[in-house]
């Protein structure tokens, strides 16, 4: 039985996934699930000037025990050794140069023929795996590259010394049988492929990433690129290693993957992420039933609501415990606390940064023969501060009230409110986007009062630039 590669891209594709400006915490938590998953590699974002992303690479280096930290890389030797150096004490380390090789994608993203491409891969190559032995190489756009220039990268690139070669389907639209003659025809033209790790990028625009895996899986690859959340528009994880599962054997097919904590591991970081708001936390959910009506009482302490939390699978540290019980004593003297309601104050909790300011009181006065008022009161190291202020309904009046306190402006760049739980005493989940200086912060609030549930998301969102300034 062949067994196949997993890798996850989510941090990598993490501003385009989830556009949620995923905080430093977030993206720790996630990768510590991902290796609790066995997944093979995880790949981080790149590297830039940015401190922020040294950093987290850093970090994941000296974290990580059995999974390889992977770092993409372009055509840029300054770009390559941030990211090497940011590898130095990894366990298992590997750089991924990421290249087009589509005439159309050459052209516009670098400004490059063909020959003066294969030139600069080569020397980049050479630079790679003079700072890291372990190095892949990764043809953007290979589905609609000119067969015999690709299959010369390729062959160029393996000549290097570079030990996985990744395909990609940039566009998502090749069926099944499409994908595994481009496959064959690739491997009949380059057999040094034979000697390497043939890896696969599969994006799933029209729904059949899945299948085109399953297609190839047999046929010579051996490594596939995966993301979480269901609408990233990559190969799903959760799709890819369910279908390893109940066709692999069949296949003669495996993975090293944890399949059986799958599913679990696919809602954490979903309730991380924010990308299972469209129904993740739904009645209807896979494991719904009985258990999620579990009742925790009003009066259970600390302890209590840590056992719970460990029973449905999630890993806390100390600080997000304490927050997440303060949030739930607040929410069980309005409604009785199922387990879908704590999973739901865990989304709002585990993984964010710490706060700067916090939410103290409010008061809205709101009615259509009035306009609309917003009394706010934050802390900040413990002091109060205050304001009050109009606006356009009670909502908009209490974030004009936390711009007053704040002494600054944000602009909204999105608003967005759903009910998580059934019900009359259904609590509501709200998400606000701010810009500021050009970047999306997001921020997630959670309440039985939707205004309160807006102005937890804006202080949220509030918090993460506070916290990114700082750390400038």
């Amino acid at each position: 039985m062949s067994e196949v590669k997993i890798v996850d891209i989510s941090l990598r594709e993490s501003e385009q996934l989830f556009a949620t400006g995923l905080s430093f915490k977030q993206k720790i938590e996630i990768a510590k699930l991902l290796e609790k998953l066995k997944i093979d590699a995880v790949e981080t974002c790149f590297v830039g000037d940015a401190a922020a992303d040294g950093v987290l690479v850093r970090t994941l280096s000296t974290m990580f025990e059995s999974c390889v930290i992977c770092v993409p890389v372009s055509l840029d030797k300054a770009g390559v050794e941030r990211a090497a150096g940011a590898l130095a004490k990894a366990k298992k380390a590997r750089l991924n140069l990421i290249v087009p090789t589509s005439t159309v994608q050459m052209e516009y993203v670098y400004r490059l023929k063909a020959d003066t491409m294969l030139s600069q891969i080569k020397e980049t190559l050479q630079t790679c795996l003079s700072l890291c032995p372990n190095v892949e190489f990764t043809a953007e756009d290979a589905t609609r590259s000119d067969i015999e220039f690709l299959c010369s990268v390729i062959d160029a690139s393996i000549t290097a010394g570079a030990k996985i070669i990744t395909l990609c389907d940039s566009t998502g639209e090749m069926t099944p049988e499409e994908i595994s003659a481009f496959i064959s025809s690739v491997k009949n033209k380059v057999p040094a492929l034979s000697n390497v790790v043939l890896s696969l990028h599969l994006r799933d625009h029209l729904g059949l990433a899945a299948a085109s895996a399953l297609a190839v899986a047999g046929c010579g690859v051996q490594q596939f690129k995966v993301s979480c959340g269901g609408n990233s528009g990559h190969l799903s994880m959760e799709q890819f290693l369910n279908a390893l599962k109940v066709r692999g054997e069949a296949l003669d097919i495996t993975c090293g993957a944890n399949v059986t904590a799958l599913f679990r591991t696919c809602r954490q970081i979903d309730t991380i992420t924010g990308s299972g708001r469209s129904g993740r936390f739904a009645p209807a959910a896979e494991e719904g039933g009985a258990a999620d009506q579990e009742e925790l009482r009003a009066d259970a302490d600390i302890s209590a609501v840590q056992r719970r939390i460990e029973l449905l699978g999630y890993d806390v540290s100390k600080d997000d415990l304490n927050e997440i019980y303060r949030v739930f004593k607040e929410i069980a003297r309005s409604k009785k606390v199922v387990n879908r309601d704590l999973e739901a104050i865990v989304a709002e909790t585990a993984g964010q940064v710490t706060p700067t300011y916090h939410l103290d009181n409010y008061v809205i006065n709101s009615g259509n023969a009035i306009v609309a008022t917003a009394f706010i009161r934050l802390l900040k190291d413990g002091t109060p501060l205050q304001a009050i202020s109009t606006g356009d309904g009670p909502i908009d009046a209490a974030f004009q009230a936390i711009e007053q306190i704040l002494g600054r402006h944000f602009e909204l760049d999105e608003f967005q409110i759903q009910a998580v739980t059934e019900g009359h005493e259904a609590m509501g989940d709200a998400l606000v986007k701010l810009r500021s200086n050009g970047r999306l912060y997001s921020g997630r609030g959670l309440s039985t009062d939707i205004v309160g549930a807006s102005i937890r998301s804006y202080l949220s969102a509030v918090n993460k630039i506070v916290n990114e300034e700082k750390s400038l």
